[in-house]
Order: C-alpha cells, then sequence, then structure tokens
C-alpha cells in the first residue's frame, strides 16, 4: 500500500504542476488571453494616435496658407478689423471666457494577470497531493480495518490448508 500511495503522490503532484503551469503559468492560457487583450488595446491606442497626427499635419498644411490662417483665427473668435465686438460678462461680474483645453483621454487602469510563478504552481500541486494521498490512506486504513473484523468474525485467519 505504500508504495502506491508514493506512486499516486508524485503522479497527482506532476498532473497538478501541469495543470497550474498550463492554466496559470507566466505563458499559461490566462497570461496569454490577458496579453491578447492588452495587445488589442495598443493597436487601438497606436491606430488612434496614428490619425491625431494626420488630423495635425493636415491643420499644419492648413495654418500655413494665408486663408487657412484667417479661418483659424474665425473659428477661435477673432476678429477683423471692421468687426463689433460685444462682451458678455457673467453673474459674478468678470468677463467670459472660454478656454479651450485640449481634449485629454483619461488615463485607462490595465488590469494585468499575475501569473503564478514556477515555485508556487509546485508548492500549490505539493499541497493538493499531500491532502488527496493523505484521504486515500485514510479510505484504505478504515478498509483495512473493516476488512480485519470481518475476517475475526468468521473465524477465518486467512489460513484455509486442510491436511485431511
Amino acid at each position: 500500500m505504500t508504495r502506491k500511495l508514493v506512486v499516486l503522490f508524485i503522479v497527482l503532484t506532476l498532473c497538478f504542476y501541469s495543470l497550474l503551469l498550463t492554466v496559470f503559468g507566466e505563458r499559461g492560457i490566462i497570461a496569454n488571453n490577458q496579453l491578447k487583450k492588452q495587445l488589442k488595446e495598443n493597436e487601438y491606442e497606436l491606430d488612434r494616435r496614428e490619425v491625431e497626427l494626420e488630423n495635425l499635419e493636415h491643420q499644419k498644411q492648413e495654418l500655413s496658407t494665408e486663408d487657412g490662417l484667417r479661418s483659424a483665427a474665425m473659428n477661435l473668435g477673432y476678429q477683423v478689423e471692421s468687426d463689433d465686438v460685444y462682451v458678455f460678462s457673467t453673474e459674478s461680474g468678470q468677463e467670459s471666457t472660454l478656454s479651450a483645453q485640449p481634449n485629454n483621454a483619461p488615463e485607462k487602469e490595465t488590469s494585468s494577470f499575475k501569473y503564478l510563478s514556477m515555485l508556487k504552481c509546485l508548492l500549490i500541486s505539493l499541497g493538493l497531493s499531500i491532502i488527496i494521498t493523505f484521504v486515500v490512506w485514510l479510505i484504505g486504513k478504515g478498509k483495512g480495518k473493516e476488512n480485519d473484523s470481518q475476517q475475526e468474525e468468521s473465524g477465518d485467519s486467512g489460513n484455509n490448508f486442510s491436511f485431511d
């Protein structure tokens, strides 16, 4: 029975260790899925920034001409010499001013998966294997006592030799 328990312990440890590394390890399924998700987010962010860069380059080219510069000035509220300027005050008595603030996207929190190291996987698999092997040993010990008590009741000690 002892050899069977040792073999059971070794097999369980190897199986649990392989399973834990496959699912939760550094190159496991969950870590790979998290990396794929992060890659897609980074590619999206790169595409967004490339489009923004193209727009800024287009605006730069547009502002290099005099007509583009006047158009941009009019969009920002600048006046031509012949225009009348109207100033509206707010309730507090201060003049209202619109400030052009850049639209910065809020920083996203990246929920990176913390994979299990090889040592942690080994310790967890050893712990699970010890527990299961101990339970199997207790079950086997309980059945052994049950078989011994049945043999004592029948008066059979296991020697069925007849010399007749």
